[in-house]
């Protein structure tokens, strides 16, 4: 029993972590785009959210090239996951931007950006790592 609940919790760090690290690799992206494009500015939310998504999407199929199964074999955990991750993600990436901008209070913008594209990221690879069209 105990076995088992150590192999969910490694499986769903797994997704997590995945997700994460598309999340920084968007963000560093993004940054880098701003610059050669000369923003100095946010845009605006209905562009942010686009941004997501489709940057979401994208991390992905690129992690769907590199690690082509989920990690997650349960059918009722890879839901579980879909609707935890993005959430946990969001929560987490809020609060290092936090810390990163030295403040205090929760940034419902910046969380709801990252849980957007942490659920484009998790549909698409439970979509397609699940041997989907892409298999």
């Amino acid at each position: 029993m105990l076995e088992v609940i150590f192999e969910l919790l490694f499986e769903f760090c797994g997704e997590l972590f995945l997700q994460l690290v598309a999340e920084l690799f968007g963000g560093a992206f993004k940054a880098g785009w701003y610059k050669i494009r000369g923003r100095d500015r946010e845009l605006a939310p209905v562009h942010e959210t686009s941004w997501s998504v489709v940057t979401g999407i994208a991390a992905g199929v690129g992690t769907l090239l590199v690690v082509p199964h989920l990690a997650i074999r349960v059918e009722w955990l890879q839901v579980m996951n879909l609707l935890l991750a993005p959430v946990a993600a969001g929560l987490l990436v809020e609060r290092v931007r936090a810390w990163r901008e030295s403040r205090k209070e929760f940034s419902p913008a910046v969380f709801a950006y990252a849980a957007v594209f942490g659920l484009a990221f998790a549909l698409t690879r439970w979509l397609f790592g699940r041997g989907g069209p892409i298999n």
